[in-house]
Parts: C-alpha cells; structure tokens; sequence
C-alpha cells in the first residue's frame, strides 16, 4: 500500500501532466481556441486523469464506468459553452502576433506543467524506492541468515545416517531441522514456528540457539524440552509457538522420541516392510509454562529409517482443497526405501508438489541405521 503523501504526489504529477497535454490537443483542433476555453479543457483533461488513475489504481470498476459518460458529458456541454459565449473571429485574431501571443501563453503554461509534472512523478519514485529498499535489505539478509542457521544436513554419526532439509516457502521460512551431536550420543529434531516471514525466522533462530544450550547439560529428552520450552516461553510473543519433533540416540538400536503438538513421525521396517506411525500427546513449546512432556522409545534395526516431515508436506492440497496426508507418503518411503537418503527426501517433497503448489514450508529429517 502506497503511503498517503506518495500517492497524492503522484496524482499531482498525473494532472500537471495531462493539463499540458490538454494543451497540445487543442491546438490540432480545427476550431479555434482562445486561451481561457483552452485553459478550462486543460484543467478538464487534468482532473479527469486523476479520476481515471484512482479508480485504475485502486480498481473501483463503478467510477471508471461512471466516470466515461460524465468525460463525454462534460466535452460535449464545454463544446457548447464556447459555441455559444465566443464571437466569431475577425481578420486581427489570426494575425502573425495574435497566434505567437497564444502560442507564448499556452507554450509556457505547458513547459511549466510537464516540468512540474516530471519533477513530482520523479520525487514519487525516488521516495518509493527508498521505502521499499530498506525492507527488501532486510529480507535478503533474513534470507542469507535463514541459509546459514537452516543448512541441508548429510551427516554419518555412529551406525546413523541422518540427512534434513528445509525448504522455505517465501525468502524467509519458520521449519527449522538440525542435529546435535556429543560424542556418540545426539539428538536430531525438527521445528515448525508458527506464522511465515521475518519473524517466523527470528524465533526459528531463537529454538536453535536455545536447543544448543539445552542439550549441552545432556539432560534426559523430557528435561531438554523443557529447558527449551521455559527459553521459549520467556522470551517469545505471547501468540508464538512451536511444534517440535525430537529424536535422540546412541550407537545402539533403540532411540528416544518426542513430539509437542506435530503430527505422527514414521517408522519405516526393513524386516517387515511397513511404515508405522508413532506419537506422543505432548503440548506445542511456548504455550504453558511448565508442561511435563512424555516421550517414548523405538528399536531401530538395521536397514529401519524414521522419517520426520512438516505440515507443508502433509497440507499441500490440490485444487479441490484435499490434503495429501501421511499415507501417500509412506507409499513413498516404500518405494524409495533403498535410494540415498537425498534421493528420498526429494521424492517425498515430488509428491507434495504434485498434489498442489507449495505454500508452506516443507522440512524432511530422515535417520537411517546402517545395515
């Protein structure tokens, strides 16, 4: 939305123009014009170009087509006015002096009018563009810190491969995955801050920065989520939350799990060939002070994957407003089951995007354990 001093100054710059031009047209007329008759055309002309550029600019369809006959209307009845209150010319109107004396007094007002009507078009411009410079700085580098903190993860940890991306919707994006890691221990999760934008990413960088802190006292996982949550809730707007997957580990088999407010993690089984949904009922963070988070636990065997992926996956919806869901997306894990970890973080954000545009942020955290 233009500020109200940019636009009328753009309107401004709008009339002095058409003014001028309603100048020029009335000397290709075949009637002539004395310098008063021309003058009131060319204030005409000028108001009705800013009639037409409101209308045009704020797409009010009834006044532009109001605006067409009363145009028409208000020629025809100045056409009129001046057939009726001009005495027919004589020999000294059309002498060399008396058109150089219109011409002078026309020319002039004209020059006046396309130089004032420049000067205001060129300060409208000027002063939009520094308004919309400032932001659009701000977004760019939003956007490279959002690169930095939220990097593609390809990382070997004991007998885990975890590999996560995160896809922002718009230059900046809320999802945030990472991995922690301490020795053989470490913790992988994924978090998806309410809202888009600038300041989704500004509290997307605060639950980096406080899940660091949490887990370098290598608290059990129910402690780490609320030491992050308590950071959270302190420090956040009162209408901000999280939702919050977090996947914990060793060198072993079983691995620890909990979720605050997300959807179903899955977990794919080479032996059986299935994917399972599994869950915990746990608040968002952010949103109580001090709730008691629950987790669970899970063998992950040899060739087993758990799949974390956000709502700008399992929301994108067709044109007919269908969610895709999570069962389409276990179809893909089994097919891609065998298939480098990117190459299935890839084929499940493909079926996302077939099923609508994205207008999400989409995150994937795959941990595989090694056969």
């Amino acid at each position: 939305m233009v500020p109200r001093k940019s636009y009328v100054v753009l309107l401004a710059g709008i009339f002095c123009l058409f003014v001028a031009l309603g100048y020029g047209t009335s000397f290709f007329s075949d009637i002539w014009w004395y310098v008063g008759w021309a003058s009131l055309s060319a204030l005409f002309s000028g108001l009705f170009a800013i009639g037409w550029a409101h209308s045009g600019f704020r797409r009010i369809l009834w006044l532009m087509v109001l605006m067409l006959p009363i145009q028409l209307g208000c020629t025809a009845y100045l056409s009129l006015l001046m057939k009726r209150y001009t005495r027919p010319l004589t020999p000294a109107d059309l002498t060399r002096e008396s058109v150089q004396s219109r011409l002078r007094v026309e020319g002039t007002i004209m020059m006046f009018m396309i130089v004032g009507g420049y000067i205001l078009v060129v300060y409208f411009l000027r002063a939009e563009e520094q308004r919309v410079r400032g932001p659009m700085a701000e977004v760019r580098l939003a956007r490279e810190v959002h690169q930095r903190l939220v990097p593609e993860i390809a990382r070997r940890v004991g007998s885990y491969e975890i590999y996560g991306i995160s896809v922002p919707s718009g230059q900046v994006g809320g999802d945030l995955v990472d991995v922690i890691q301490n020795g053989k221990k470490w913790i992988a999760y994924v978090a998806d801050v309410c809202g888009h934008g600038v300041p989704a990413g500004m509290v997307m960088a605060m639950v980096k920065s406080a899940a660091h802190a949490s887990s370098s006292q290598q608290a059990p996982l129910a402690a780490f989520l609320s030491q992050l949550n308590g950071v959270l809730k302190e420090l956040s707007a009162p209408n901000d939350f999280v939702t919050f997957v977090c996947i914990a580990g060793g060198d072993g088999p079983e691995v620890q799990f909990s979720i605050a407010g997300h959807h179903p993690i899955l977990h794919f089984r080479k032996k059986t060939g299935v994917v399972e949904e599994r869950s915990v009922s746990n608040p968002p963070l952010a949103v109580f002070s001090s709730p008691d988070f629950s987790t669970a636990s899970l063998e992950c065997d040899e060739g087993d994957m758990v799949v974390v992926v956000t709502d700008g996956l399992t929301e994108a919806a067709d044109k007919n407003g269908r969610e895709l869901g999570l069962e389409p997306l276990k179809s893909v894990l089994l097919q891609s089951a065998d298939a480098p970890l990117r190459a299935t973080a890839q084929a499940l954000r493909d079926a996302a995007l077939r099923q609508g545009k994205q207008v999400d942020d989409q995150t994937v955290l795959l941990i595989w354990r090694h056969a």
